[in-house]
């Protein structure tokens, strides 16, 4: 008797094989656009952040430029363009996520945990540590997030202004985000300042008396006092951090690098501050290894070959390491057109041969008219 499959079980079935790798996501972030926008848990924070720019920017705009001359605006209109881009695509962007392994099985994973590997670095034996919650082996310089629940490459930390982890890819976009707004405060400052003591001078009063003249400059214009205080307090909280991510650039460590002392003797990673800061800023980056718009079901040949290649790289005996840390490279990820035909391929190798006509299975209707 032939094995018969219900049509709405059928149906489903082709549903769950039919998702995208966003749909099935086990982090923390939300997809829109059909999985071409990403943004972190704390994207609220986000927003925050780009109305609070934009209000002080808008105020200065509205009540400060028409006393200063139009080049003035012009300076402050392309300071706030340049910081919300900054911010957009720092929080909006994949930031070097390490596609996980999580259908692995417990036994496996346990193996995997009790097996240490590493990988040599400039004549130093950097450790591949083993992530149990993403069952990967992740690559140098990776970490796992605790708020996003995903590995990232060359994780630096979780910044929860741009409600994202800032790593590999990412980085410089913060790294400009941060100097933007030191920058735009600065100015926002001031130019405030300026027009502020300008109008305050409009009014008699005693010389020589800041705390009368700070009564003067308030009752003229309220908006400079303002305009003079909020940037102000965002400069010393920010000016510091980007001094500190200017000198992190410039010896090539991460915050969390640094924070754990990982590199005290040696920084395999670092070269001179020239190409600290190439690396940083200018170096062409590598496409991501993850594709959100993927099919969730499609065979991952490619990701499964980066795998191979890290495991013989991390052989200290194999005579391949080398070719192998170099194919690391040279593997396109999983989901790009690159991969089409081993897709293709792979999946023609899985299909399984067809069943003798007896043992047919046709999805039936459970409930017919």
């Amino acid at each position: 008797m032939a094995s018969v499959v219900p049509a709405h079980m059928a149906a489903e079935s082709g549903k769950l094989a039919s998702k995208k790798v966003w749909q099935n996501w086990p982090g923390e972030h939300q997809f829109c656009c059909d999985g071409r926008v990403m943004v972190g848990p704390d994207f609220g924070v986000t927003v925050f952040a780009f109305l609070l720019t934009t209000v002080t920017s808008g105020t200065f705009w509205a009540t400060m430029c028409p006393s200063l001359p139009l080049l003035c605006t012009v300076i402050g209109i392309f300071l706030y363009v340049q910081t919300v881009a900054f911010m957009w695509v720092t929080a909006t962007m994949d930031p070097g996520i390490v596609p996980a392994n999580r259908s692995m099985d417990e036994a496996e994973a346990d193996a995997c945990a009790a097996t240490p590997k590493s990988v040599e670095i400039n004549g130093v034996q950097v450790p591949l540590k083993w992530c149990r919650t993403c069952r990967i082996y992740r690559p140098p310089r990776a970490a796992h997030c605790s708020e996003c629940n995903v590995c990232v490459e060359k994780f630096d930390h979780h910044c929860p202004w741009m409600g994202q982890c800032i790593g590999k890819r990412n980085y410089r976009f913060f790294l400009g985000f941060v100097n933007s707004v030191v920058a735009l405060c600065v100015y926002t400052l001031i130019l405030s300042g300026y027009v502020g003591y300008k109008l305050a001078n409009q009014l008699p009063g005693p010389a020589g008396v800041p705390l009368d003249f700070m009564s003067r400059m308030g009752r003229q214009s309220p908006a400079s006092v303002v305009l003079c205080i909020l940037p102000g307090a965002i400069i010393l909280c920010v000016a510091p951090l980007a001094c500190y991510h200017c000198s992190l650039v410039a010896n090539n460590k991460t915050t969390s690098e640094e924070i754990k002392d990982t590199f005290a003797e040696f920084n395999p990673f670092s070269g001179t501050c020239g190409q600290n800061c190439n690396e940083a800023c200018c170096a062409v980056r590598e496409p991501p290894a993850l594709q959100p718009r993927a099919l969730a079901s499609a065979p991952l040949a490619a990701e499964e070959e980066r795998r191979t290649l890290m495991n013989d790289a991390a052989d200290p005996d194999g005579d391949e390491a080398d070719e192998a840390m170099q194919g690391l490279k040279a593997v396109p990820p999983p989901g790009s057109p690159h991969n089409a035909r081993e897709r293709g391929l792979r999946t023609m190798a899985m299909e399984p041969p067809p069943l003798p006509d007896d043992e047919i299975i046709e999805p039936v209707d459970p409930f017919p008219v």
